[in-house]
C-alpha cells in the first residue's frame, strides 16, 4: 500500500514538473491550431488521471493483512536477465530486420519466465510480432529497423 501511494505522488511530481517544462514550449508562426504545447499538456494530463487512479485505489482497497511476506518482487538477477533479453533486441534487429528480431523477442519472453514453448507462444508470438509490424509500417508509416538477412 505504501508504494502505490508513494508511486502515486511521484507520478502527479513528475507530471507537474513535465506541464511546467511543457507552458516553457515558445509559440511559432508556423502552429497550427492545436499548438505545439497541446500534446506535453495531455500527457501532463494523463499522468495526473493515472496518478490518481492509482492513489484513490489504494486508498479505498481493504487492507491485506500481514503474514510477514515481503511483496512478491523479482530477484536482480531475473530482472537484469530480462533486460539483456530487450537489449538483444536491437542487434537482432539490426540483423534480421524488424519483424523476425521482435518475433524471437515475444518468443523469448515467456521462455525466460518458465513457459514451455507451445503452439500458444508460437501464435501470440507471430500475432504480435505481424500486428506491430502492420500497425507501424502501413498504418502510421513508421519505417522500422531493415535488417542485414531481411
Amino acid at each position: 500500500m505504501k508504494k502505490d501511494l508513494a508511486g502515486s505522488a511521484i507520478l502527479l511530481i513528475v507530471a507537474a514538473l513535465y506541464y511546467a517544462a511543457s507552458t516553457q514550449i515558445l509559440s511559432s508562426t508556423l502552429e497550427d491550431q492545436v499548438g505545439p504545447r497541446a500534446l506535453p499538456s495531455v500527457i501532463a494530463a494523463l499522468l495526473v488521471m493515472i496518478a490518481l487512479i492509482i492513489g484513490i485505489r489504494t486508498i479505498i482497497a481493504a487492507p491485506v493483512p500481514v503474514s510477514g511476506e515481503k511483496d512478491a518482487e523479482a530477484p536482480w538477477p531475473r530482472a537484469l536477465g530480462m533486460l539483456m533479453i530487450g537489449a538483444m533486441y536491437i542487434p537482432a534487429a539490426g540483423v534480421l530486420g524488424y519483424w523476425p528480431a521482435l518475433l524471437l523477442l515475444l518468443i523469448a519472453v515467456p521462455l525466460y519466465e518458465g513457459m514451455k514453448l507451445s503452439w500458444r507462444v508460437t501464435a501470440v508470438a507471430l500475432g504480435g510480432a505481424t500486428f506491430f509490424l502492420v500497425l507501424f509500417n502501413y498504418i502510421l508509416g513508421v519505417q522500422q529497423p531493415e535488417g542485414i538477412l531481411f
